[in-house]
């Protein structure tokens, strides 16, 4: 019968054999910490300063409920007491925006996340004011999803031209 028991960085087995009970541990080569970490709470402050202007340039006066790294994925995960979600690379460079449900991003964002060709391209559609997300995919497309029936997002190149619509 084994029973383990995990105490912070250390292993620690416990083995009953015939009466025998010995106990092994396996060496902390962590110096003390708790091993990898995937993700954990950040201090808003610790953000690359590129990311903390954008928050403060549009979203001035409105809380933040969550602030997260996600090493492995080198990303920043915000969310914001009104709702807004954001991601950012390590370079603090927007990498997604998300509007609250049943809500839409403003068109001033819109309009300056986008290419100039990309936003006059929504606002000759009249869809300027519904977009819902955006999300920049690796420097080569940009997806913008809109509060509109299926197909709801259209998709553009960096330099703002129209690829498609898609479900």
């Amino acid at each position: 019968m084994k029973t383990h028991f995990i105490f912070g960085a250390a292993f620690v087995a416990v083995v009953a054999l015939s009466g025998y009970d010995a106990q092994a541990r396996r060496p902390d080569l962590t110096g003390g910490n708790p091993g990898i970490v995937i993700s954990g709470s950040q201090d808003y402050d610790g953000m690359p300063e590129k990311a903390k202007h954008f928050i403060s340039k549009h979203f001035s006066g409105v809380g933040i409920s969550k602030c997260e790294k996600y090493f492995a994925k080198g990303k920043y995960e915000v969310e914001l007491a009104n709702g807004v979600d954001m991601e950012f690379n390590t370079k603090g460079e927007l990498t997604e925006i998300d509007a609250p449900d049943n809500a839409f991003l403003a068109p001033s964002i819109v309009k300056e996340l986008l290419h100039r060709s990309a936003y006059s391209h929504l606002e000759k559609d009249g869809l300027d004011s519904k977009v819902e997300s955006i999300e920049f995919n690796r420097g080569k497309a940009v997806e913008v999803e809109l509060g509109i029936p299926d197909p709801d997002t259209y998709v553009f190149d960096i330099d703002g031209n129209f690829i498609a619509i898609r479900d």
